[in-house]
Order: C-alpha cells, then structure tokens, then sequence
C-alpha cells in the first residue's frame, strides 16, 4: 500500500475509531442494558457487557424490554436472551436467520401481544450480508406473551439478533468472502459482516463454505464443494498456521480445483492478522504430502481482483490526443488514440495497458485500437452521447450511450458491441459509470431531480466469459435531499469515491458496494482549486486523485497538489 492511499485510510480508520468510541459509551436515550458486571474490551471490539436475565413479577413490557437489552451481551451470545422465552419457543428461536439494527426504539407497549416500533431499521440475511433499510415487517416487531409458573414469558418473537446500530459497529467488521467469476479466472469479493473476536477464522471459513447465494447465481462461482464443513472450528496456532480439514464428500478433486479452492481460502482467510499460513487437508489428509498441506496466505496473487499486475500509470487527452501522464510531461500515445485525429474528449485504457478506447469530441463514435506504433483504430459504435468507455479484466469494453429514451448499456463480444440491459441503470439519466475490473458489478451516477444517486448492479455471465446480463439494483448512497454528484471513483474491489464540490470545499465520501451504512465516513478536504474530477484505482497502491483545471490533488489527507505539465482533461487509471 502506497503512503499517499495509507494516510486516506488512516484519516477515515480515525474518523472510524471516534465513532467507535461514542458508540462505546452508555446511550443517552433508548433502551437501558440492565448490567451485572463491565469489564475491560473484549476481543470482539466492545466492553464485556453480561445482562440480567428476567427478573420474578416482570411485566410484559419488561420482559420485552429485558429480552431486547439482553441481545447486547458481550461476548455475542442469545443464551440469556433465550431466558425470556417461553420453554417451547426458546428451543425454536433462530436468532441466527437475521441481524436487524436500528438507531432508536419505542418503549414496549401491550400486555398479551407487545409490540416496539424501530426506527432507522436496516437488516442483514443470515451470511451477514448487508440487505439495506428494513421493511415494514422487520421495523415493527410484535412480541406474543404466555404466563409459565405463574411468569410471563415470549411465545414468538422475529428469527433475528435485533441489536443497536452502535451496538453493531462496535461489535463487527466488514470482511469479504472470496468466490470467482464464472470463467474461474479472477477472484470476485461479496462483503460480510461478521463477529470481531478470536473466532474470526472459523467464522470467515463457514461463510465461505456456505456458498454464494442464489442471487448470485451466473455473478460468482465456488470451487468449495457444497455439503462440505470445516469441522467445528479452525484453530490458528502461535506460528498463525489455521487449520482447514474439510470434511464431507467432496467427490474426486482435481488439481486444478484444489489450486482455486486454495486461492478462495487464502484470499479470505488473509483478513485474519493472526494468519500467516494455511494448513488444508481433506478428510484428515493433506493436500500437498510434499508441503504437508501448507499454504501461503499470499497464495494466489494472479487472481487479484483489483487487476494482477495492472498498470498503474494515468491516462488523458490532450488537445484531444490521448497522452500517458504519469510523468511531468504529456507523452502522446503509440497508435491511433495518441493521434488526435479524431479528437478525442474521453478515453480509457485496457488493464495492462496494450489496448484503448476513445469517444470523439462530439460524444458519437467510440474507437478501440492498440496502443502500438502503426496500429489502426476500429469504430466500435457510434451513438448519441457516449459516456467515457471501461474495461474489464477480460478486456471487454462497455460504454453507456446518453439517448433520449436514457441511458442504453453496451458490452463488447470480440469486436461486436451489443446492448444489454441493466435494472437500474438502463433508461436513466446516466451521468458517470464504472465496471469493477473483476466484472461483475457495473455501478452508475444516476441524475434525478430531487438529487443523484449511486447505484449497483451485478452482471452475470458464461463460464466462457460472454455478459448474459446484469440483475438487482441498489442504491448505495444516502448523501440527502438535493445531493449532486461530480465524480465517482473505484476506491477498492468493493468500496467507490464519490466527490460533491461546494465552494472551497470537497467532499468525498467512500460507499461501500452493498450499501452498508457502518464504518464509511464522509472525509471533508479544503482544496485551494475547485475539484472537477477524481483520478481513482481500487489497487491499494494507486494515489487518490483529485483533478482541478491546472493540477493533481493529492487525496491523502494533506490535500498537496501537483501542477499538470498542461492542459490535459478525462485523467485516470486503467479501467
């Protein structure tokens, strides 16, 4: 990781932190946890909070209200809040199926059916995934009491840990499960929220063998075979070596699927500072006899999704020339996009840097060639308003065409571009687009009048890498009524930059791809130019940029600045 992009990191990790340290403190109002003993941080990121259990000649209301309290424990556990139920229901509560977070509550109120009205409710399904606001279902929850012994107890209650959002923050972390595309040539990450603590290991490794979700399917793939488990945990010892022994019938394996299913394993498992190295074994045998089933954590770079071994350099125009400005001159570009002839207003350059792809200065003819002295350009398509074009890993080319019916989606097979549509995007006003450079997901600035949001959807494709489409829509900004957007920007595989621009002022905020709402603050940077755009990789090694109309503005928290050896527009990475 680059200086410049660690100290962007460590300017929101510290905004982070202050937020986790508020959300440590005892609320101010809402519910109050009924404590028996607080103690120092436990491993899961909060304060050892143990509740009481139900107290004798408890009213509906306060077992209601004890119940809920009592799902704050810290370390995570539901034992005590199953101390409220009654005994047939507390065998059936499944407090595992769901995770509701809400930022305020209603004291409980009814006596036989006690309902709690939440507000700013948002959910996530049983892998942790983050599934955005909560419907009306999951928001008001109604609570059926029996008397037992003379006692009330709950009869039926939501399959769900419902938790304060604080509670939550404090408490999990984002992590992301590693599967593959369906070629099985690049690794594609899914974020998760999962418990902070010392099982981090065995919790990351039975996510990852539960598999993606239908919705994903035709989006990732697994080479984990399913109806396999890890045991019942994966101990990591004092050398960081975790210990994966698959068990269940995982049929005849072939080398190769061992190769993938490491790559998945080590991928995921390197989130866990502890490990240095993995020991896999199948059915108590290890994989590799000659290594003894030992596996790098570093193993499988090549299926980077940011992009193996992708350039790092910038890329813009030039009096309508496409030109590599990564030094303190404008090198036009070999082959026909450094020619300007055509002019060019928009470009983008392929992964590795051999290919290009260029839209004329009046926004309706796209031209591709190779970034190779004597090449010649080919017209991809022409158009109405074509936005600036994108590349994935598999060097296929997309571009979003501005009509007066909206915005029309364009996908290359080989040469040939053709339109696939993409819920939410298709038919929008579409003022920017980016494609993950793993190709799976395609995210879009979309312009309504009441304010601009960012939106994502998920493409699905053939194990022979051809776009069969896109499915699902989400929004993942919540940036407020009348919010205009300038720029969006990769910030990682799974998080985006957008910039808004007032005055002296910029704004930029990181979203994270499945719109959770916990550990992404806004970072506010006072630039003495007005910003007009961001220079944006998700490699991690990539400088942030801001572009103003003379120079560089270096994103890391300083906010220092570059001067442009010249007038040079549509600046940015690979992709």
């Amino acid at each position: 990781m680059s200086p410049r992009r660690r100290s962007l990191l460590t300017v929101l990790m510290t905004a982070f932190a202050l937020v986790l340290t508020a959300c440590a403190s005892m609320p101010t109002s809402g519910p109050v946890v009924k404590i028996a003993h607080v103690s120092t941080p436990t491993p899961d990121g909060g304060f050892a909070i143990t509740p009481r259990g139900p107290q004798a000649g408890a009213s509906p209301t306060e077992i209601v209200q004890g119940f809920l309290d009592a799902m704050q424990a810290t370390p995570v556990q539901t034992s005590t809040a199953r101390e409220f139920l009654s005994a047939e229901f507390a065998d059936a509560w499944d407090p595992q199926r769901e995770t509701v977070t809400y930022n305020d509550l209603t004291p409980p109120h009814g006596s036989k059916i006690v309902s709690v009205d939440l507000s700013d409710a948002n959910h996530l399904d049983e892998q942790g995934v983050w599934r955005g606001a909560a419907g009306m279902a999951d928001s008001q929850l109604h609570f059926a009491m029996v008397q037992e012994k003379g006692e009330w107890r709950i009869s039926s209650a939501p399959n769900a840990l419902i938790v304060p959002q604080s509670w939550f923050d404090a408490r999990f972390t984002q992590v992301s499960l590693y599967y593959f595309d369906p070629s099985g040539r690049i690794l594609v990450p899914e974020p998760v929220f999962v418990p902070r603590g010392e099982q981090l290991a065995t919790t990351l490794v039975r996510g990852l063998l539960a598999g993606p979700s239908d919705a994903l399917t035709g989006v990732v793939r697994t080479f984990l075979p399913t109806g396999v488990s890890a045991g019942l945990s994966v101990p990591v010892d004092r050398n960081g070596v975790a210990s994966v022994d698959l068990k269940g019938d995982l049929g005849q394996q072939s080398d190769h699927a061992v190769h993938l299913m490491s790559a998945q394993l080590a991928w995921t498992l390197r989130q866990d500072d502890s490990i240095q190295a993995i020991r896999l074994s199948i059915g108590g045998r290890p994989v590799d006899q000659t290594s003894n089933g030992v596996i790098a954590v570093d193993t499988g770079a090549q299926y980077d999704p940011a992009g193996y071994a992708s350039s790092s350099r910038l890329f813009g125009i030039a009096a309508g020339a496409g030109v590599d400005a990564t030094s303190d001159k404008l090198d036009p570009l070999p082959g026909p996009l450094g020619s300007g002839k055509p002019a060019l207003r928009t470009m983008a350059v392929s992964l590795d840097a051999a290919q290009g792809a260029g839209v004329t200065a009046d926004g309706r003819e796209l031209r591709s060639g190779s970034l190779e002295e004597g090449a010649t350009a080919t017209v991809r398509m022409t158009g109405t308003d074509l936005l600036r074009p994108a590349w994935d890993f598999a060097d296929r080319l997309w571009d979003v065409d501005r009509t007066s019916e909206g915005a029309v989606v364009h996908v290359s097979d080989g040469k040939r571009m053709r339109r696939v549509v993409v819920p939410g995007v298709t038919g929008q006003d579409v003022r920017r687009f980016l494609v993950s450079r793993d190709g799976s997901r395609l995210i879009a600035l979309v312009r309504h009048n009441d304010g601009d949001e960012v939106v994502v959807s998920r493409i699905r494709s053939s194990d022979q890498g051809r776009v069969l489409g896109a499915v699902g829509t989400q929004v993942i900004s919540d940036l407020g009524e009348g919010a205009r957007i300038r720029d969006i920007g990769w910030h990682s595989p799974t998080s985006v930059v957008t910039l808004q621009q007032l005055s002296g002022t910029a704004l930029i905020r990181t979203l994270s791809v499945d719109g959770a709402v916990s550990g992404f603050p806004a970072v506010t940077l006072t630039v003495g130019d007005r910003l007009r755009a961001l220079a944006a990789s998700p490699l991690a090694s990539d400088t942030l940029y801001g572009v103003s109309s003379g120079s560089l503005v270096d994103l890391s928290g300083d906010t220092g600045s570059t001067a442009l050896p010249g007038p040079v527009t549509a600046l940015g990475y690979v992709g």
